[in-house]
This record gives structure tokens, sequence and C-alpha cells, in this order.
């Protein structure tokens, strides 16, 4: 293959720097979903630091998926609805640090773009399973 021209802007493309652990002003950015019928059922919401210029990240919000969750309770011995409940717990956690309105029954995903948190953000490491 042949040698590919970038001009001279290449030579100036650097990483965005990750952000040391602290507490930063948080800012949702972007929302989609990740599902697959019967396997995920996943919200995936963008997040940038808002006054400083650090490598923006994703997380992910799982969401209940019963015959699967049910499964995953049944394999490893938890109480029915514990996986269930956990997912709820965890979206509930991420709306309640977002301010982001909710009921006793769920929330509305518009209201996620442009909501604020002040958060403590740390590093860590993920490995995937094989």
């Amino acid at each position: 293959m042949p040698f590919i021209e970038m001009g001279e802007e290449f030579a100036k493309a650097k990483e965005t720097p990750l952000a040391p652990e602290g507490q930063y002003d948080l800012k949702l950015h972007a929302l989609s979903e990740d599902k697959v019928p019967g396997l995920k059922n996943n919200l995936v919401v963008d997040i940038r630091f808002e006054t400083e210029d650090y490598l923006q990240f994703r997380h992910w919000i799982s969401l209940p998926i019963p015959e699967k969750d049910a499964r995953n309770d049944a394999e490893k011995g938890h109480d029915p609805g514990t996986t269930a409940k956990s997912k709820m717990l965890f979206a509930k956690r991420f709306c309640y640090l977002f301010r982001i309105p909710y009921t006793d029954t769920g929330f509305n995903t518009d209201d996620f773009l442009g909501a604020t948190a002040r958060v403590g953000v740390t590093q860590g490491t993920f490995t995937t399973k094989e």
C-alpha cells in the first residue's frame, strides 16, 4: 500500500489527556441504546468534563431483561429478582446523582442530555471476559 499523505496537521494530532482523580463538574452529552433483544438492554451515556479539557468517557446503565435476569439469578443461586433489582438500583443512583427526575416506576431519557453533577472521578482498568 502506498504512503498516505496527511498534511502538516498530522504531526500535531495528540491524545486528549485523562483526568487525574478528583472532583469534577460533569455533563451528560449524548445518549444511545445498546440493545439486543433477550441478550442486552443498555443505555450508553457519554459524559464530558464541563470545565476541563479531559477525555470524555462512557457509562452503561443496564436495564432489566426479565427472562435473562431470572436465568442469571437461577444460575448463580440468587434470590429471584436480585439481578433486576440491582439494575434498577444502579439506574436510580445514576438519576439521583445527575438530578434526573424519576418516579416510583421509572424515568424519562429525554431528561438526560444536559444534566450535570459534581462527581468524584477515579481511574480503573477493565478486563474483558474470554
